[in-house]
């Protein structure tokens, strides 16, 4: 196997170690997954407000505060509509929050064990990052990064035998590590990487890196169950039935999410596993909050789901029309004009890119009263 597709099937393997590192909002977790220690803060929580938007019309034009008094209708109602809807429980990053009749609960969604595999897992992610691309010499400023983080590597290694009382996790993340060092040894030393090196390393750290995700994998899970349990006892079976969960994510680890697949099996919602992403359906009790991290304005995303099914079914007979682009049917129409073909094909023709002797045709002005 090439070096370079090496590399790729390397990074394939992150879905669930890396998106924990894109997130915020850590809290003090656990070291087990048994017994995570909730923190009760009894205070109202409510949606940040959105920040006013600036008019795109002349400030003058009556339709600028005629918009504006919609935005206020549309913030009223949804305040009113959370404030009549049930709990919610959210996730992001290693916490999360349970909403609740103006009580704020939180807790642990992962815990330090989650965490220390995480980090060793990391380090041959890190080293293909550092040594991309090198294929010969290793110019110094590159150098310097790698024997920082050689400095790094040892000091990690050094407290892996009192971190890891399970022999076989231990001896997996020292030679992970050692693996590592070697690596960074013979960089530093020779001044030069061959990119069939590199290549080599990160497949014989494929099966341990791997192992790692999958025991990671599993101490989040059980750390959400316990946490998520907990709290079930003391909800309502109304409540239950109301509840309501927000999961934020990155991008990049939204299909599969660990959280949707757990949450989707707790509350016996349909799903894909591996391949799960949020289902848009009637009744559905679980959103994905792409790039959301914080309480406050996950529950204003529960609050706009509530508004916007409700009106979606009062103008359109239709309560997921504003679950896409209220534009989408009407652009659809559009752009298969411009390009040229119909709405029921599924790839449009192809468009040459302009020539020097043609140019965009220029766009019509608007008509004025």
């Amino acid at each position: 196997m090439r070096a370079g597709r090496a590399a790729r099937v390397l990074v394939a393997m992150f879905p669930l170690v890396v998106s924990s590192a894109c997130q915020t909002g850590r809290v003090s977790p656990a070291k087990d997954a048994q017994t995570p220690p909730p923190t009760e803060q009894g205070r109202n929580t409510r949606p940040a407000a959105s920040a006013e938007r600036p008019c795109p019309l002349p400030s003058s034009d009556p339709l600028c505060p005629l918009n504006s008094a919609f935005r206020d209708a549309y913030a009223e109602r949804r305040a009113a509509m959370l404030a009549a809807s049930g709990p919610v429980l959210v996730q992001y990053g290693d916490t999360l929050v349970l909403l609740r009749r103006g009580e704020r609960l939180e807790g642990p969604a992962t815990n330090e064990r989650y965490h220390e595999l995480k980090s060793v897992a990391h380090v041959p992610f890190a080293l293909y990052l550092l040594l991309s691309g090198v294929d010969g010499p290793i110019d110094e400023a590159r150098l310097g990064k790698l024997i920082s983080y050689e400095a790094l590597v040892r000091a990690a290694l050094s407290t892996i035998d009192g971190r890891f009382p399970d022999a076989a996790q231990r001896e997996r993340q020292q030679r992970i590590l050692t693996r590592s060092l070697a690596l960074l040894d013979q960089a530093t030393r020779e001044r030069r990487l061959a990119s069939s090196t590199l290549g080599a390393f990160i497949r014989s750290q494929r099966a341990d890196v791997l192992e790692n995700i999958r025991e990671a994998a599993h101490q989040n899970v059980m750390t959400l169950h316990a946490q998520v349990t907990a709290w079930a006892a003391r909800l309502t079976p109304e409540e239950r039935a109301r509840l309501r969960v927000v999961i934020g994510t990155p991008h990049m680890a939204r299909p599969g999410n660990i959280s949707l697949q757990y949450f989707a099996a707790w509350l016996g919602e349909p799903s894909a596993g591996r391949a799960a992403d949020e289902r848009i359906a009637e009744g559905t009790r679980i959103i994905v909050a792409e790039n959301i991290f914080d309480a406050d304005r996950s529950m204003a995303l529960v609050g706009t789901h509530l508004v916007d099914r409700a009106a979606a079914a009062a103008f359109f007979d239709d309560p997921l029309r504003l679950d896409r682009d209220l534009l989408s049917d009407a652009a659809e129409e559009a752009i298969h004009a411009l390009f040229g073909g119909s709405p029921a094909q599924k790839t449009l023709p192809r468009v040459p890119p302009p020539t020097a002797q043609t140019s965009a045709p220029a766009a019509p002005s608007p008509a004025r009263p």
